[in-house]
């Protein structure tokens, strides 16, 4: 009974196999003949920036295409962090592309407006794309908008704010002023202890709210408590 059984299933798959190597070899294209390239991931890197990077690393077999020539010449592009390639057989390459995040925008001192990605580096200009939810930091050095984004990403991941509460952020001679929240509220957080001003300014909003006041300004740039500004009209 082992014995049918074993025959039964290792009969199909002999026929199976001699009939996809028949395939193979009555195609007019040479064996593993390289004919799709797939590439997944893009969303700022167009089509034909990336074809034109890697086409001189493709050759017509699979076999002989140089997976690490074509790695390194898409992650040499700025707006790429990482790259995987694979050969999937018979007539196929997979390229995987993890494209930077873009993550805030900065407002150099030239009016300029780069794109920041998640480590607060400025990696391109902004273009005609849509980058929303994004928050502006406005300041002079580049040095300075990688510090500045460090510490409001540090606000949102320790729960002080909101993941797009933030507008805009300027920062001029040491002094951080930040503008958000519902609305638009300016918060003076000074040169020093911004996250524990930052704090002390929100309970001061909070406070304003069920008092039915509408603040336009606050600044926490005292030991304890804050000077308010509501909004008129």
């Amino acid at each position: 009974m082992k014995k049918l059984l074993y025959i039964l299933f290792i009969g199909p798959v002999c026929i199976l196999s001699m009939l996809s190597i028949a395939y193979l070899f009555s195609r007019e294209e040479p064996l593993f003949f390289l004919q799709n390239i797939k590439v997944n991931g893009l969303s700022q890197l167009g089509d034909k920036e990336t074809m034109t990077k890697i086409t001189p690393h493709l050759t017509e077999s699979i076999f002989k295409v140089d997976v690490t020539k074509v790695r390194e010449a898409l992650t040499s592009h700025p707006f790429v962090k990482e790259v995987s390639v694979k050969r999937v057989y018979p007539f196929s390459i997979v390229i995987d592309v993890k494209e930077k995040k873009p993550s805030a925008l900065w407002v150099a001192a030239d009016g300029a407006v780069h794109v920041l990605d998640e480590q607060g580096e400025s990696y391109r200009f902004l273009g005609k794309d849509v980058v929303k939810d994004l928050y502006l930091i406005n300041t002079r050095d580049k040095s300075d908008a990688k510090r500045v984004f460090s510490e409001t990403n540090a606000f949102i991941t320790e729960g002080i704010l909101k993941k797009g509460q933030l507008s805009e952020v300027c920062y001029r001679d040491g002094d951080l002023t930040i503008f958000g929240l519902d609305d638009g509220v300016e918060i003076i957080l000074g040169k020093e202890d911004h996250q524990k001003r930052l704090k002390r300014a929100l309970a001061v909003l909070k406070d304003a709210g069920k008092r039915g006041l509408v603040i336009k300004c606050i600044d926490a740039r005292f030991e304890k408590g804050a000077i308010i500004q509501e909004r008129k009209g």
